[in-house]
């Protein structure tokens, strides 16, 4: 069993075609939702779902004591997954891949999430930021050199969408016009102020690979993250 608490987020990375020979059994744990979910979906992405969402589920097994295709998951109307019958521990978690990665965090009690993007160079990239940015990231991405630009916006990037997810958003109802992180590079963690008194979210950039920006959000201070490598099924 793994032992979870409130005073530390455990993040979880793995390659995703690396757990390609447990296909069969990753599918046996899925819902009959998740299977017809799966199935609409063209390879690589069909495998990519499969693997990530049966990961997810051994990893939730591994920290509530259950066996993994036994889990009861639901989905918020933002598509949030959350835990069924999770009282006692209030397990709270989130995941997020890209290309070939996967990445789980997991804690307790405070709403968590994650996001991990590509780097990819990106045409019209001031356009795609003036339409996706707060308007105080957009302004100071302008200052940089052309050189700094792409990383910067996808540093940006992440943090949104991983604050987005932890709040249980979606892109329409997140409040940008309230919400102002800087793109320094030295500054690796922010604070988002929510309507609620004395309620924030704490969000950090991660390097997990180069060529992936991470970055993680949780409601309230922040927390030491213990970052492991999913290599072997850990659930009974």
């Amino acid at each position: 069993m793994g032992v979870l608490d409130q005073s530390i987020i455990h993040l979880w990375h793995t390659k995703i075609d690396d757990h390609s020979q447990k296909y069969q059994l990753f599918q046996s744990w899925l819902t009959p939702n998740e299977k017809i979910r799966a199935e609409k979906l063209a390879f690589p992405y069909r495998q990519n779902y499969v693997i990530s969402r049966a990961i997810l589920r051994d990893l939730l097994a591994y920290y509530s004591e259950q066996y993994p295709e036994k889990l009861k998951l639901s989905y918020s109307v933002s598509g949030k997954p959350f835990l069924i019958k999770n009282q006692s521990q209030r397990i709270e978690f989130n995941l997020s891949h890209s290309k070939n990665i996967l990445v789980c965090v997991f804690t307790i009690g405070a709403p968590v999430g994650i996001d991990i993007e590509y780097i990819t160079p990106k045409k019209h990239l001031d356009k795609i930021a003036y339409r996706f940015l707060p308007g105080y990231e957009y302004d100071q991405l302008q200052l940089l050199k052309e050189t700094n630009k792409l990383q910067a916006f996808f540093k940006a990037w992440v943090r949104n969408e991983a604050l987005i997810k932890a709040k249980g958003d979606t892109l329409q109802t997140h409040p940008y016009s309230k919400y102002k992180l800087s793109l320094n590079a030295k500054l690796s963690t922010s604070k988002f102020e929510t309507k609620e008194i004395n309620s924030f979210y704490t969000i950090s950039n991660l390097l997990l690979y180069s060529e992936f920006a991470t970055a993680i959000a949780i409601k309230g201070k922040k927390k030491p993250i213990n970052i492991k490598k999913y290599t072997k099924r850990l659930s009974n």
